[in-house]
């Protein structure tokens, strides 16, 4: 009898001490660490549900094996190429995690370095322009989002530092709005202080008097600068990497673009294919017409 117990909690603690190592183990590789995880956060696939297009508004898209971008490649020649650093210490998850390398048709260089929230999607940035030269300059991003995924705020201190938001209706982003500080005493009141600041501001429409059912985003487009005024320069590549948010439910087919002078209208017309996903875009402003086009 007393054998029988004696094999029996031997039995029990080699279970036990099974169960442990299965628990740690996978904590571990949850955590990102234990010995070289290759998990990362980055998951275009959430980003882009019915998958990336293969080219974008002139710009052709490579992905790995994995889904994760690699890189973009535009039609004057920029080139931005992506990097993923993964996380095996808890520490390094607060690291920089991703790296984009832009280049443009001149050579010159420009490097976002990427920290990502739990979602994979920027929340800092530093940026170097200039890398690698003696005129090399940094300035960083802020970015918040809200608990649906979309990007509702950037924070750049560029220059004089500017403040980007972004408000949302039914998964729609409907008003933009930019405060820039100028760096001087803009309103002349000879004190520098938060007076000294102007704001540029835009409404998107989703439906018109000619379409009055808003067209769904089944590409999950989002051009920030040409359909939503939001200036992103380099770090729209990182939307396509999808590292920025999510995008809106629908297609924008108008912008209105208001300010202390002036109201302009934008005017967006969308060719689908057979299966929903744009193919073209036509932008009229003013007279004048841009058009891209996007393959799948």
């Amino acid at each position: 009898m007393k054998m029988f117990r004696m094999i029996a909690a031997s039995m029990l603690s080699a279970a036990l001490c099974l169960g442990f190592t299965a628990c740690s183990d996978d904590d571990e590789n949850e955590n990102g660490e234990g010995g070289g995880s290759t998990v990362t956060v980055v998951k275009p696939s959430e980003v882009f549900k019915g998958g990336l297009p293969k080219s974008a508004a002139g710009m052709s898209i490579s992905q790995n094996k994995e889904g994760l971008v690699t890189s973009i490649i535009g039609e004057d020649g920029e080139e931005a190429v992506f990097e993923y650093f993964f996380a095996e210490t808890k520490a390094d998850a607060t690291k920089d995690r991703a790296k984009i390398t832009v280049t443009d048709d001149e050579g010159d260089v420009t490097e976002l370095n990427l920290q990502l929230n739990s979602n994979g999607y920027v929340e800092y940035c530093n940026s170097i322009d200039h890398a690698g030269t003696s005129d090399a300059s940094e300035f960083t991003w802020e970015m918040k989002y809200d608990a649906d995924g979309h990007l509702i705020e950037m924070r750049r201190s560029e220059g004089s530092g500017e403040l980007t938001k972004i408000t949302y209706k039914d998964g729609d982003a409907v008003k933009t709005s930019t405060s820039y500080m100028g760096g001087g005493d803009m309103n002349g009141d000879g004190v520098l202080d938060g007076n000294d600041e102007w704001e540029d501001g835009a409404i998107i429409d989703y439906t018109t008097g000619e379409i009055a059912t808003p067209i769904d985003n089944k590409g999950c487009l989002m051009m920030f600068d040409e359909l939503l005024d939001v200036d992103m320069d380099e770090m729209i590549y990182a939307y396509y990497g999808g590292m920025l948010g999510k995008a809106t439910k629908h297609l924008p087919l108008a912008m209105r673009d208001a300010d202390d002078t002036s109201v302009e209208l934008s005017n967006y017309k969308w060719i689908l294919n057979s299966d929903g996903y744009p193919t073209q875009l036509l932008i009229k402003d003013e007279g004048d017409e841009e058009k891209y086009t996007f393959t799948w």
